[in-house]
């Protein structure tokens, strides 16, 4: 029973993070980096497959509470990379950006549809779909992940079938390494990992008379499972991009993937990519959907406002926010994660340290790493 728990925790936990980001992006550096794919892998897969297993099981170590991980910097420093990291992943960056490769997907057989119109029946359908948020991991795990693995894995398999051999590149190892490091910052999975432990923590507890340690290591587990399956996904992406690069330059990054499809399967196969980008960015906007409402209606409002009436706000605010686009939406995240997202890697490692060895120098490190990060981007 703890293993088939486990096993759709992990499906639940790759169909939560695997959103418009890790789409976009791999697809996007297998294209540019040519022959030198594999080593751009290796950077990528650091900070979008490494880095939030990290996440993981830094917060399964504190009972899938994100407020104790971050509780250690200090109350009034948690509280500030709370909203900030919420901010990221919610209705100001991560959903709308999921909403807008939507509708980049859509805009390839129905131009005339405006973005406006589009966010607003996405939203509802997001609000219809989550306003029960203990359901979640169940549905993303058990009938959501699957589908959405095997439309992946569809496309990559049959790509890489029919592809040619790899463009040779002049760019050096070293610079796709830094080039794939980069690119995987922008998925933004430690955060979305650090805020959804809570959410499978809580689905894989059956019992009071089960342990938190219990807990933590079937998190872990099913962590392993997720991020695995991210990586397997990421590299054929990266390939597949990289095989195909010569007839895909000039393709704009949101249709890359339908593009690819269209190319690869005819028709019928750009239909296919629609769907399968469709259900990548619902699966995620639920999830971080039902993250940020519930931080509104517990954090923000201190349960002054229901959470059906703070997920309505979540909802709104996305529509809004959808029509900057997705260059619009990158030019005001991207900033935010450059300073944020090395300060959140090391809360994870000396969290874990401290829980593992009994590290207890955490606040330092972090924040000497906020302050030295904020310092380069201001300079």
């Amino acid at each position: 029973m703890n293993n088939t728990k486990i096993i759709s925790a992990g499906l639940a936990i790759f169909t939560m993070l695997f959103g418009a980001g890790n789409v976009i992006f791999p697809l996007a550096l297998g294209r540019d980096v040519g022959g030198m794919v594999g080593y751009a892998l290796l950077g990528f897969c650091l900070t979008a497959v490494i880095v939030p297993l990290l996440g993981i099981v830094a917060t399964a170590l504190c009972d899938g509470d994100y407020k104790k991980l971050l509780g250690t910097l200090g109350q009034v420093p948690a509280r500030i990379i709370a909203l900030v990291c919420m901010v990221l992943i919610g209705p100001f960056g991560c959903i709308p950006r999921c909403v807008t490769l939507s509708y980049a997907a859509a805009q390839w057989y129905m131009p005339s549809v405006g973005l406006l119109p589009f966010s607003l029946a996405i939203g509802l359908l997001i609000a219809a779909l989550t306003i029960r948020k203990n359901t979640i991991v169940n549905l993303m795990g058990r009938y959501l992940g699957p589908i959405k693995l095997c439309l992946l894995c569809a496309i990559i398999g049959i790509g890489l079938m029919y592809a040619n051999t790899i463009t040779p590149s002049s760019g050096s190892g070293l610079d796709a390494f830094s080039k794939g490091a980069f690119e995987g910052y922008g998925t933004m999975d430690l955060l979305g990992a650090i805020f959804f432990a809570g959410l499978i923590c809580r689905a894989l507890r059956t019992s009071d008379q089960q342990s938190s340690k219990e807990i933590a290591i079937m998190s872990v587990k099913a962590g392993i499972i997720g991020t695995s399956l991210l990586g397997l996904v990421y590299t054929g992406f990266c390939l597949l991009a990289a095989l195909y690069a010569p007839v895909i330059q000039g393709v704009d990054k949101a249709q890359l993937l339908t593009a690819l499809a269209s190319l690869i399967l005819g028709p019928l196969g750009g239909v296919l990519a629609n769907v399968t980008i469709a259900l990548t960015c619902l699966t995620t906007a639920m999830a971080l959907t039902t993250v940020f409402a519930e931080y509104l209606h517990q954090e923000i409002v201190g349960g002054r406002l229901s959470y059906t009436t703070s997920l309505a706000m979540t909802v709104a605010t996305t529509c809004f926010m959808t029509n900057l686009g997705f260059s619009g939406l990158m030019a005001f995240i991207e900033p935010i994660i450059v300073v944020c997202y090395p300060g959140l890697i090391v809360l994870a490692l000396v969290n874990l340290a401290h829980k593992l060895f009994g590290f207890t120098h955490v606040r330092i490190p972090v924040l000497t790493t906020l302050v030295v990060f904020l310092c380069m981007k201001c300079w």
